[in-house]
């Protein structure tokens, strides 16, 4: 486990939506993950350019999702994608103290795509992510695994699976589903856990 988080740099924010990085990591699957039904309210917490919210609004019609983003440009560039034809079910909450503007266990699930590593070792974020989540619901982390490979941060600052069924299970969650980066997906880990 990387000894302390690395901030994410907006610079790279173009790279979120790499080519490479969307065929490794293919929209279909990270909401296949989900398993929605259609009428969920999702947290895309740690939303970035917003290249999964839109893919997570779009199969839960009768749902809503609640984009949560820290940093002010890739709030920016979220805004650019949102249509209208969404912006009645994706609202986008930018955030610097990581608080989600739910009540208590009103998420059916809560998604964080590539942001684990960079906030593990902050306690406030993962407290508020199972504040916000209701009893059965879903945390879904997908994240870089610690191996080496042609994109992505380097293996020393990323998380691996182990680490994230250690810090899952530390916030009291069960584990359902855990894949290590090759199973399920080319370069990235998923571990679905559900609350209590």
């Amino acid at each position: 486990m990387p000894e302390m988080t690395v901030p994410f740099d907006p610079a790279h924010a173009e790279g979120l939506e790499d080519p490479q990085r969307l065929a490794a990591l293919p929209q279909a699957a990270v909401v296949a993950l989900l398993r929605l039904e259609g009428a969920e309210t999702v947290v895309d917490y740690g939303a970035g350019t917003g290249i999964y919210t839109v893919a997570v609004a779009a199969a839960v019609p009768d749902g809503r999702v609640v984009a949560v983003e820290a940093l002010p440009r890739l709030a920016e560039l979220f805004r650019l994608r949102l249509t209208t034809g969404l912006t009645d079910r994706v609202a986008l909450v930018e955030t610097s103290d990581n608080i989600v503007p739910l009540d208590d266990g009103e998420a059916d699930r809560v998604l964080m795509v590539d942001v684990l590593h960079h906030l593990h070792d902050q306690p406030d974020a993962l407290e508020e992510v199972l504040r916000v989540l209701r009893p059965g619901g879903l945390f879904v982390v997908v994240d870089w695994g610690d191996q080496e490979r042609p994109i992505g941060p380097s293996p020393g600052h990323a998380l691996g699976l182990d680490a994230v069924r250690g810090i899952v299970d530390r916030m009291g969650l069960d584990v359902v589903e855990a894949h290590a980066p090759g199973a399920l997906l080319r370069h990235h880990l998923a571990v679905v856990a559900r609350k209590r």
